[in-house]
């Protein structure tokens, strides 16, 4: 892709998006998928 590409920045959004839909009972309000702010995601038990 060259040294210019950026990327597309929702491409991490829709994954985690999808997975939420799939393992959270209420996606809107994750328990186990989990948005760390200014770090990413972790993995609730």
């Amino acid at each position: 892709w060259g040294a210019d590409y950026v990327g597309d920045t929702k491409t991490l959004d829709v994954h985690v998006k999808r997975l939420r839909s799939k393992i959270e009972a209420d996606p809107a309000n994750p328990i186990h998928l989990v948005t760390v702010r200014g770090l990413g995601y972790k993995l609730e038990g």
